[in-house]
This record gives C-alpha cells, structure tokens and sequence, in this order.
C-alpha cells in the first residue's frame, strides 16, 4: 500500500491558482505578436527550442528540466499550443519540485522571442524544502531477526533532518524487495509504505512497514549435462537441498562451472513458477563446449617475437581429467610443456597435476638445456589465497661466463602461495598481487647440489590523481655453499622488461673475467633485489595509456648489493587480450666497471599489470 497525504492543506495553494490565472495575461499578449514568432522560429537549418531555468539549486533545475513534455514540441508549433502545453507544464513542475522536496515552489515562466526556434525561460523560487523529521521502518515475519536487512537500518540512505527526496525513498523500497527476493522471501510485501507531509511545518514522516512472510529453501536440484559422470558435477555444488535460497550462492556455482573450462554456457537458475511447500527448484543446465581446441599464437618474450602453439582436451574421460600441451619458440628461449590435470574431492579449488617439459635458453649471460619431470598438489583456500605443493626432478646441462658446460640433476620440493585481488577491469586503478614460492634440493634426496631458496613478487595498483600508481618489489635469497655450483636455472639474474628497463634480459649481476676474452661476463647471484615505481595516464575515452617509470635493482651475492638503475617512459594500449607495452627506457649505471656506455633500449611486453 502506497499513500501519500497532505496532513494539512498549504497555504500556498491559493498563491499557485493566482500565479496561474496571472499567466495567462502576458501569454495572452503574445498572440498579437503570434506571426512574427512563427517566422522567426521558421528556422533556416535543424534548431531545437531553447529552455532556460533560472533559480533553485542544480539538481531542481536539472529535475524540472526532465519532466517537461513541452521540450518536446517542434519548432513549428503554433503559439496558442504552447499556451497550452505551458498549463500543462504546470503539473509537471510542481511533481518535480515535490519529488525533490519542495512543496512551496513558485515560479514564472515567459516565451523569448529567438531567432530560429521558440524559447522559454523559467524563473524559480523554490521556498524552504520538506525535510524529514521521521524514519520508521519495521520488519516483520520470518525475517525480523534476519542479518540481510540489517543494513535497511544501518544505512538507509536517508538521514533525519535531510530534504525530502522521492528518489531515494523509492530506492529504499526497492532495496527491501531485492534483499528479501535474494535471500528467498518470495512472499514478502510491504503492510504500509507512505510519506506524510506537512506543508505547513515544512516536514514529512516516512513509514515503511515490511512482512517477509516464510524464508524459502532449496527443493529438487535438477541437473542436465551431457558429458561428464553426474557424481564428478555434483562436487562443484556449493548448495544442498534443504538449505535456505540465497542467489549469491547460484552465481557463484554459475561461475564455478564456467570457469571450469568444460561448459560453454552454464545456467543455474530458480524455478519460481512451481513454488510450493516453501521450496524453490533449481534447475541446472549445462552446454559443453569441444572436447579439443587448436591455438596459434603470436606474442613477446623478453623483447623478443615468441610463437606459441597449444593442444588441450579438456575432458579426456567423464571424471573431468584434462590434457594440454604447448610449445613456443623466439629467439632466446624454446619451451615445451605437457600437462595433465585431475581434479579432486573440490574439483573447483582442489587438483594434481603431472607435467613433464623441456626448455633450452640461450642469451648473453648463459645457455640452459633442461629436461623437466614433476607433480604438483594445488588448493584453493577459503580465504582465496592459492596454494602449490610441488615435486619436481631437473636434469640441467648449462653454461654460465667462462665456466665449463656441466650437467646438474636436482629433486627440488616446494611449496607456493599466491593471490590476486582487483577490481575486475582490463585496466584496474586498484588491486594487488603476490607470489612467495619456497624451494629446495637437499642432496640427501639424491640431488647432486644442495640449495635453498626463497623468492618473492608483489605487485600494488592505486589511484593517483588522474591516473595511477604501480609499485613492484622482486626478491629472492639463497642459501647454499657455493652459488657457482649451481645450474643456470636456479640462480638471479636480472634486467629487461619485466625487471630493470633499460638494461637487456638477464644482463644484470654478478661478473667475472673471461678466461678467453678479458672481458667482464655476468654469472648470476644468490641473491636478487628489484624495485619500480610507475605512474601512467589513460587518455579519456581511449585505450591508449601513457607512462613514466623508474626501476632499480640487481642480482648480488652476499656483500655486495650494487644496484643498477633505469628510467624512461612509455605508452599501452589496453587490449582484449590485456596491456600492450612499449617502453624507452636509459640505463643510468653501467653494468661494469669496464662498461661506460649508458644507452637507450627499447621494451616490448604484453600481459595483466597484476
């Protein structure tokens, strides 16, 4: 029940009738003038009628601007009908001067004489607005004791001693019937919902009275698929019959099936045309998609053109076990990798996955060939933080500097921790990152070396001013008796694009002499330090994005912590697939005593920016 009433009549109704009998008599004086107003309006090019609103605050002219139905005449309209569409404008003033608080407006309104179009201007003199002297709200039913409405009272959006405003009463209603439609009161209805003005003293009371009736709950699930056992699907369910109706719930399963990468579309919805016994059916209906996908693609790598090939078969038998190979290839580096995936009790947050791989690096500092075997246990925590448990076996053949070609097999257990938090966008302006990983291989595992290492990343995006910040930190340490022992994958190195710009991929740490040529060659460090700072501006309305940033850092051995540093700027564009950047960057310290040259390069990446 709807109901608004005037508790008294206000005295300001007379002054309306006097203010609409007197303006008539200057209107009436305008149809003298009628012919030369037409043809002035008769307009040589497309014109619109121009309104002009003086008086009152921005909000009430902007209000009264949207009701006006005579905005919508042409040019070409006759005189006498303006006249009488201006009576009607009367009403729909007055509505929008009331939705906003004003009960005790007067006004004046007069036709201008333009060039091409008529024109009206209206002077408003809006009085003292209503406000709110009362809010009462009361929840009955089911529901009375119910945390979801908690809010309705906590944070109504209106406050006592505020302006009337129609607008967020009628959000405020509507606020009840989404919660209440949300969490499963389908039976709910407000008993009384009214404002109580009194013109006179300038107040209103607002009164909302709410019954919820009965909380529904969840009936039959209904589940219709086509290629995966019935039992695996169940597992991803987050609800079970007999538990209260919630729809965050149903889109959150939603989105647990279609992102599992077996459906190409997922629907998890409520039967609400068969609703009985206080129960709700859902019905789930999953379209899969093809069981193998090609992919060919073309990307960068430590500024370098990179092919990629991938095979998946995302379902290889109906306990949802899944296959997928890829290969790449640039000029510095080529991968290969196969995996095989299987999900466990919580197929959604729990799996192992069994890989094998090879990858052969070369570049200034090094050349890797190193053959990959492992197995990994990966879960999903409640408090959305990812962790890796993994087993892998290397078996390493690598050259670094001046020293000779040595292969290494290491057993190298580890564990991961990893989470991602932004606001969703292509482009976030708030979110964070980070990834620790723990590693090691004891030699009392059968490992030729012994080493343990801990490295780090984390990312941080925030608003600044018109654009926005990003931070980044990148650390490892190792712990080992003698770094040179080691192969060239498990020790730092740094520089390049994801690094310190302004120095080439990997060219950055530790040197030595070279036996053969004199000169300085990096080998890499136990240790490894990196930090950036970076502020970039998106061009409104584009995808493009302009950015300067400063970077520092290097790889060290104990003692010895020379940091390298490089700046420069740069531009993105903000694809489908994710940033693109190019980056000019100097770098402002030489690598080596020997080297004095601080030079330009140039940086090509591609990827998310947390």
């Amino acid at each position: 029940m709807h109901d608004l009433r005037l508790m008294q009549l206000p005295p300001i109704t007379m002054k309306i009738m006097e203010l609409r009998t007197s303006l008539f008599l200057p209107l009436f004086s305008y149809r003298v003038f009628a012919p030369i107003i037409l043809l002035a309006a008769a307009p040589l090019y497309a014109a619109e009628p121009e309104i002009e609103i003086e008086g009152g605050t921005k909000s009430l002219r902007e209000n009264i601007r949207q009701h006006l139905s005579l905005a919508d005449e042409s040019c070409k309209a006759p005189l006498w009908r303006l006249n009488s569409r201006l009576v009607d404008a009367e009403v729909e003033i007055s509505k929008a001067a009331q939705a906003l608080g004003y009960y005790q407006l007067e006004y004046e309104a007069k036709f201008l004489n333009n060039k091409n179009c008529w024109g009206l201007r209206i002077t408003l003199t809006p009085g003292d607005p209503v406000l709110v002297k009362e809010l009462r709200i009361e929840i009955h039913g089911e529901g009375t004791d119910d945390k979801i409405f908690q809010s309705l009272y906590d944070q109504p959006g209106i406050k006592i001693g505020n302006r009337l405003n129609h607008g967020r009463y009628e959000t405020l209603k509507s606020r009840f019937d989404t919660l209440a439609a949300a969490h499963g009161y389908f039976d709910a209805e407000f008993a009384l919902s009214r404002i109580l003005v009194n013109v006179s003293e300038k107040s209103a009371a607002i009164e909302l009275i709410y019954n919820t009736g009965p909380r529904y709950k969840i009936g039959a699930i209904n589940l219709k698929h086509n290629i995966l056992h019935e039992e695996f699907l169940r597992r991803y369910y987050n609800i079970h019959e007999g538990d209260y109706y919630d729809t965050e719930k149903l889109l959150e399963l939603k989105n647990l099936y279609n992102t599992s990468n077996y459906f190409a579309i997922a629907g998890v919805t409520p039967d609400l045309q068969a609703l009985e016994n206080n129960e709700v059916q859902i019905n789930i209906d999953l379209e899969e998609k093809k069981r193998r996908a090609y992919s060919i693609g073309l990307g960068v790598e430590a500024d370098k053109p990179r092919v990629k090939l991938g095979f998946e078969d995302r379902y290889v038998n109906r306990r949802g076990h899944s296959l997928t190979a890829d290969y790449s290839m640039s000029e510095i580096k080529e991968e290969a990798k196969i995996n095989y995936k299987i999900p466990l009790r919580n197929p959604a947050y729990e799996f192992v996955n069994i890989y094998t791989g090879y990858l052969e690096e070369t570049v200034d500092s090094y050349y890797s060939e190193k053959d990959l075997y492992g197995a990994s246990y990966t879960y999903y925590q409640d408090n959305k933080w990812l962790q890796t448990y993994a087993l892998d076996y290397t078996y390493e053949e690598s050259t670094v500097g001046t020293e000779n070609p040595e292969t290494i097999g290491l057993i190298i257990p580890s564990v991961t921790l990893s989470r991602t938090k932004t606001d969703g966008n292509a482009y976030p302006m708030r979110g964070w990152s980070l990834i620790s990983k723990l590693s090691g291989s004891p030699e009392s595992l059968g490992s030729d070396r012994s080493f343990l290492q801990l490295y780090s990343r984390v990312k941080y995006i925030r608003p600044l001013g018109s654009g926005r910040l990003l931070l980044r930190t990148e650390t490892g340490l190792t712990d080992t008796s003698n770094v040179d022992l080691l192969p060239a994958s498990v020790r730092y190195f740094a520089g390049g694009d994801a690094s310190v710009r302004g120095y080439d991929y990997k060219s950055l740490g530790p040197s030595e002499k070279s036996r053969r040529t004199g000169e300085m060659e990096v080998i890499g460090g136990n240790n490894l330090f990196v930090a950036s700072v970076e502020y970039d501006y998106r061009f409104e309305e584009s995808n493009w994005v302009a950015a300067a940033f400063f970077d520092m850092g290097n790889a060290i051995d104990d003692g010895d912590f020379d940091l390298k540093r490089g700046a420069g700027v740069g531009v993105r564009w903000v694809s489908p697939i994710g940033p693109i950047r190019i980056d000019v960057a100097k770098a402002l310290d030489p690598i080596t005593q020997d080297d004095r040259t601080k030079g330009w390069r140039l940086h090509i990446s591609m990827g998310p920016d947390l």
